[in-house]
């Protein structure tokens, strides 16, 4: 009689074992294979071998990245990692050429999970090798965490987990397929996958400015409608008139606006109006602007101004109008800020405010 003595299981299909390579082999010979794996397995199993379910406790776990940006498929893998372990550890790579700096990105990434820490990680100058890197990482990971679960989506997690003796847990990195190069090659074909705040950054704002009365609410709703985004309404314009005690809140209310409504805008924003607008106001009006003020408009964030010429008809003073046109034009000369003159009729300026914008969008942004 001739006793089979079959092998160990050679690989998981998903639902059963295989137990032998390609050669033919004789259902008799499969099937004690799998009787003698199976009585192997029972032999040695007790319950107590089944680890806890993970989750909650004290439990810490690590993720790695760039973040170059911040996008679905990070949050996915956060979340991920956060439904393991009750303490997240986020460790940002770091380079000097990198083209969103970390505290955009820490910020981004503190916003969207409050509970995680979020640590950068510098990359080694010069050319590291493989080992020097796994080195680097582990010594940084250690120094502000003692993980007990690695989390990512490439192939290197396994050895960086089993140095920092941790388990491994591959997350699928094609479950949310997108990547930070597809986006950084063009963020608003991958709109879908941006979170409101990365939106905000690539996001290309666009501010009317101007006299009174020279059509920059009219303007500025038909751009919106136009290019199908939002558009940022002039929050003075709420109010009978402009008083000193105003002009803090219209302009804190100002910027609040622009960058809330900045997450839901679609590649470019119109303001009608900035804090630049309102610092010009307030020295117009009174002489003096808050010095908070004067201060952040000193770097405005639009990168495009549309100034409306007062060349329509208007029952006010023309020489206050055509002085407040100049202090314009100075100021956004001094600050170096790109403009183009709005003249003319309606479809004149519509006309030449689209074909401003659309040279705006046509340029390589963030």
């Amino acid at each position: 009689m001739t006793i089979i003595v079959p092998p160990p299981p050679i690989a998981w299909y998903g639902s059963s074992f295989a137990y032998y390579d390609d050669e033919p082999r004789t259902d008799e010979e499969r099937d004690a294979a799998a009787v003698w794996a199976r009585a192997g397995r029972l032999a040695g199993f007790s319950p107590k071998q089944f680890e806890p379910r993970p989750g909650g406790g004290d439990s810490s776990g690590v993720v790695l990245g760039r973040f170059l940006p911040v996008h679905d498929g990070h949050r996915y893998l956060i979340e991920y990692a956060r439904a393991f372990a009750a303490r997240v550890h986020v460790f940002v790579r770091v380079g000097a050429a990198d083209p969103v700096p970390f505290p955009v990105r820490r910020d981004w990434l503190t916003e969207l999970f409050p509970d995680v820490t979020v640590v950068p990680v510098e990359d080694l100058p010069g050319v590291p090798t493989r080992d020097e890197s796994v080195r680097h990482w582990t010594a940084q990971i250690r120094a502000h965490a003692d993980p007990g679960y690695l989390f990512a989506g490439e192939d290197h997690g396994g050895p960086l987990a089993h140095l920092l003796g941790a388990q491994f847990v591959p997350v699928d990195r094609h479950a949310v397929r997108v990547s930070g190069t597809k986006i950084r090659a063009d963020p608003w074909a991958w709109e879908r996958y941006l979170p409101p705040p990365v939106r905000a950054w690539y996001v290309r704002r666009v501010c009317l400015i101007g006299p009174e009365a020279t059509g920059k609410t009219l303007l500025s709703s038909r751009l919106a409608e136009h290019y199908g985004t939002v558009r940022v309404p002039e929050h003075a314009g709420t109010l009978p008139v402009l008083r000193a005690a105003d002009v803090s809140r219209v302009a804190h209310a100002q910027q609040t606006a622009e960058d809330l409504l900045a997450r839901r805008a679609t590649r470019v924003m119109f303001c009608d109006t900035d804090l630049l607008s309102v610092r010009l106001w307030s020295e117009r009006l009174y002489e003096a602007a808050p010095d908070w003020l004067r201060a952040a408009s000193e770097s405005p964030t639009a990168e495009l101004y549309l100034l409306t010429e007062p060349d329509q008809p208007f029952s006010g003073a023309p020489a206050e109008r055509a002085t407040f046109h100049a202090r314009c034009v100075a100021e956004l000369t001094r600050l170096g800020r790109p403009f183009v003159p709005i003249r003319g009729d309606y479809h004149q300026r519509l006309a030449t405010a689209v074909e401003a914008v659309d040279a705006l969008l046509a340029q390589p942004g963030r």
